[in-house]
């Protein structure tokens, strides 16, 4: 599997910690389905996408304090087995 590693805080705060797991994304270290939404259009079509391959867990773009964070799963639980495969539906 690998030796699991995280960059130190000092790359986080140059990278923008809000958007550094989405920088490191199409590294070896990153998830590819880890995406950053800034409007409407994109979060709609982007996360239904990612919906449908696994959980999703969303966090807002502001505060640290753990607040603001969601886990969301599909009802049926039945995933996708590749991202962008499949787009999930408003009341799946």
């Amino acid at each position: 599997a690998g030796i699991q590693v995280w960059p130190s805080p000092d790359v986080i705060e140059f990278m923008g910690a809000k958007d550094a797991l989405c920088k490191i994304a199409d590294m070896s270290i990153g998830l590819e389905d880890t995406l950053a939404y800034y409007d409407e259009a994109a979060f709609s079509a982007g996360f239904k996408k990612t919906m449908a391959f696994q959980p999703r867990v969303i966090k807002q773009n502001r505060g640290s304090s753990g607040e603001g964070i969601w886990i969301i799963k599909l009802k049926s639980g039945n995933y996708c087995s590749e991202v962008g495969a499949e787009t999930c539906n408003d009341d799946d």
